[in-house]
């Protein structure tokens, strides 16, 4: 019973440590690339406004002086508040266009393989839906097989999908959500008032 308990532990540590690794360098990547990630503001100084110009004001102000990390928390969206801060235009629809772009091509594929046997029968003859995507080459009156006005709608419904459900796990990355355990700055930000908060670490 001690050597299978060991055997498990060994395993885990492994596992701890592979998928670490491969989470560490996914997102020095997504930080790279976005250059803005979610930051828990469990340290620093908190400044409460009332208005969303003050708010403006003091993450232009906050920029001047060279703060860096820091980050504002509003009720609602304020219109150019990203820019007061420093930030450039959002990286996100490159990832939108990408995973569009993904679905796109996957649904080509499919459907030419569908009635092209792009994948023989002797290689995917234990995958039982692959014997009926081998039979459709059916002649219509002398019609193509490869029809691609008729692939539209599912390369159209493919690209969304997959647009959609790319961005949504890219802002979820991104932003850390959901995570119940948030820590709020103020209870008021949700309601009436801004806050902007700089880390301990701000440079």
């Amino acid at each position: 019973m001690q050597v299978i308990e060991k055997i498990f532990e060994s395993l885990e540590k492994f596992l701890d440590v592979f998928f670490g690794k491969q989470i560490e360098f996914f997102e020095k990547l997504l930080l790279k690339a976005f250059k803005y990630r979610y930051e828990e503001p469990v340290s620093g100084i908190v400044a409460i406004f009332s208005t969303p110009e003050r708010i403006l004001q003091a993450a232009k102000k906050a920029k001047e002086k060279g703060y860096t990390g820091f980050d504002c928390f509003t009720p609602f969206p304020v219109h150019g508040l990203e820019h007061a801060m420093g930030h450039d235009r959002s990286k996100l629809p490159y990832l939108t266009f990408f995973a569009g772009l993904t679905g796109l091509l996957v649904a080509i594929f499919i459907q030419y393989n569908t009635h092209e046997n792009l994948i023989t029968y002797t290689i995917t003859h234990l995958i039982d839906a692959y014997p009926n995507l081998n039979s459709y080459p059916l002649n219509y009156g002398g019609k193509p097989t490869f029809s691609w006005p008729a692939m539209i709608p599912i390369c159209f419904e493919l690209t969304v999908l997959f647009g959609g459900l790319g961005t949504v796990a890219g802002l979820f990355m991104l932003s850390r959500m959901p995570k119940p355990s948030r820590i709020p700055v103020h209870e008021a930000i949700t309601d009436d008032k801004f806050a902007l908060w700089i880390p301990s670490n701000s440079i």
